[in-house]
């Protein structure tokens, strides 16, 4: 009998400690999911499910540069860019693309700058007409360059399977100013 009641109570405390630290770990992955991004278990009512959207293409950056340590992440923000009519030879069909942002968050020598700081597409209403930034859907965002005491990233805003884009340069200084500037190419005669 007390050979029972040793191997009863040693697999409980097993159990116990198992489980713990389980649970553990699952609040840690939810804090971790939590601080990275908007819950995006809930789109906007204009996603019905009646359309058939092709997804935004989530990507996580983790990079040190110098004394910087910059984390991005583009996610789907739940919006659908408004597409034009394509001609598929059996009559015309929309074609629906989902929308993103990026969560930006910039730390310096231990101090952050930036924490996960959303850049949208309309932060940039000032460069892209009003009637048509509903078209355009974040289509790039990479670091470019740190100098002195600010990082530079290329952004893109695209028409999708396109070339129709503006390009910008988004400027963070160390005090968490952004600055963004449009990047206009010339056209060469060729």
């Amino acid at each position: 009998m007390n050979r029972k009641f040793l191997l009863t109570s040693i697999f409980v405390v097993v159990y116990l400690v198992s489980s713990c630290s389980g649970t553990k770990n699952k609040i840690n992955d939810e804090n971790t999911k939590d601080s990275m991004g908007v819950d995006l278990s809930i789109k906007p009512a204009q996603v019905g499910k009646e359309l058939r959207v092709i997804p935004f293409e989530a990507k996580n950056v983790d990079s040190i540069i110098g004394s910087y340590h910059v984390l991005y992440k583009t996610q789907d923000n739940g919006q659908v860019v408004t597409t034009y009519p394509i001609t598929d030879g059996k009559g015309q069909d929309t074609v629906y693309y989902a929308c993103g942002d990026v969560i930006l968050t910039i730390n310096k020598d231990g101090k952050d700058i930036l924490l996960n700081r959303k850049i949208q597409r309309d932060d940039f209403r000032a460069f892209i007409p009003e009637k048509e930034i509903v078209k355009y859907s974040l289509c790039y965002f990479s670091i470019r360059e740190v100098i002195d005491n600010e990082i530079t990233f290329d952004i893109s805003f695209c028409v999708p399977d396109t070339d129709v884009c503006y390009w910008f340069e988004l400027v963070v200084s160390d005090n968490g100013s952004i600055k963004i500037n449009e990047i206009i190419e010339q056209e060469s005669d060729m």
